[in-house]
């Protein structure tokens, strides 16, 4: 009849239901049976024993590295400041289950319920503290693999080499330690054929610092220490420094040559020699800010920087020699030695050549550069000549210096590269 349904019933389709409401049942386990597995677990379970039937034998913690990101590298206090977590995993004896019998595969314990292996940050800079929480919960499987990935921000020491500064290598450690318990009893190792062994888990890339490569090595056999070592090989990123502090010393270095180029009457020689030279002094400071306290190694930019405040040292005493000698009394005899001064000064612009010809081509002239002649050289030509040459031979040591120095930096780069 039209509006009804006839529901039509075999025994076929009645076994066929049966077997899929039976199968629904079985096919994951209750709140209660999940419960129970737990509870019966963790009686007469104690924390404080190695999860092992038999006690002389060794619990194997294997480990591994996920980089999160890394916060700062702290040069002046030689510290690496990273983010991210441990994947710690061995084998717990004492939770184990039948997965056929309770349709379980896998079990959550909080990580103050079951026994955890006693791991520090051995080369922190802080106390030592325990890793994860309370809130963390640990995964167990059926066969009682243990699986905890407490997550931390770890600061841990690390040797800044600042030789090359700011074109420098670092290569820091983060050292895990099992602190109460011998390699015997607990041995803290890497995952058997893990090829990387620090991996990088949502890593936020550092605006200072490139990550070249990671290593990581476990404690030696021989040792009774256990423990397990990650290596991240650091090399900084050299723009920012160059725009803000390479590039102005270079400019200050050639701007101090203007000291022997300012006319000796202008009367601000000496002011600017020694704005130069204060201006060094601040970019010193500002780079041993960047910079640890160490005596062990010396920034070759500090060493520049240095060798630049000499040179201003240098500039100021010859410019107040030069200004007094401009200033001399004309009736003042001219010296042998500020005479060579001078005729060094004239050959180097070709003077004498150009003299010699006029003498030659007009017998009415007669120049003599002889060191009896005071009427040709008088102390405004020696102040000149030392302005000349100063800033000549300035030029060669400062080109020389600034040579030296960018070939030392960026071939040690290469070399550490």
């Amino acid at each position: 009849m039209p509006g009804h349904f006839t529901i039509v019933t075999t025994p076929i389709a009645v076994i066929l239901c049966c077997c899929a409401a039976f199968i629904d049942i079985t096919s994951g386990a209750s709140v209660e049976e999940y419960t129970l597995l737990q509870s019966t677990l963790l009686t007469n379970y104690s924390t404080s024993v190695r999860p092992l039937l038999d006690q002389d034998d060794t619990v194997f913690v294997y480990s591994g590295f996920y980089l999160a990101g890394i916060n700062e590298v702290d040069a002046v206090n030689q510290r690496l400041i990273t983010t991210g977590f441990l994947e710690l995993s061995w084998d717990d004896e004492f939770l184990q289950w039948d997965e056929d019998e309770f349709d379980i595969q896998t079990l959550y314990f909080k990580q103050k319920d079951i026994w955890t292996p006693d791991v520090v940050l051995k080369n922190g800079i802080t106390t030592f503290k325990e890793l994860g929480g309370e809130f963390y919960y640990l995964q167990v499987t059926s066969d009682g693999r243990v699986t905890w990935l407490p997550f931390q921000v770890l600061e841990s020491k690390c040797f800044i080499d600042i030789t090359y500064f700011p074109f420098d290598d670092q290569k820091c450690s983060i050292t895990f330690h099992s602190w109460s318990f011998s390699k015997d009893e607990v041995n803290v190792t890497l995952f058997v054929d893990d090829p990387s062994p620090v991996d990088f888990y949502n890593y936020v890339e550092n605006s200072v610092w490139n990550i070249v490569s990671t290593d990581a090595f476990a404690s030696p056999e021989i040792e009774v220490e256990s423990e397990v070592t990650f290596i991240l090989h650091l090399r900084r990123k050299p723009l920012y420094f160059i725009v803000n502090l390479i590039s102005p010393i270079v400019l200050l270095g050639v701007v101090r040559l203007l000291v022997f180029v300012i006319p000796a009457d202008a009367g601000e020689k000496m002011s600017f020699a020694m704005a130069v030279f204060l201006s060094f002094a601040v970019f010193l400071s500002i780079i041993s800010m960047h910079l640890p306290t160490n005596s062990e190694k010396t920034s070759l930019l500090g060493v520049y920087i240095v060798v630049q405040m000499i040179i201003g040292v240098g500039t100021i005493v010859i410019s107040s020699f030069q200004l007094r000698l401009h200033h001399r009394k004309s009736e003042r005899k001219v010296g042998v030695f500020y005479r060579g001064v001078v005729k060094v000064e004239r050959f180097l612009r070709c003077t004498t050549c150009n003299e010699s010809r006029k003498v030659s081509g007009e017998k009415n002239m007669e120049v003599s550069l002889n060191d009896g002649d005071d009427g040709i050289i008088n102390w405004r030509d020696v102040s000149s000549a030392i302005d000349f040459v100063s800033f000549w031979t300035m030029l060669v040591f400062e080109i020389t210096a600034m040579t030296i120095i960018i070939a030392t930096l960026i071939g040690g780069y290469d070399l550490i590269g």
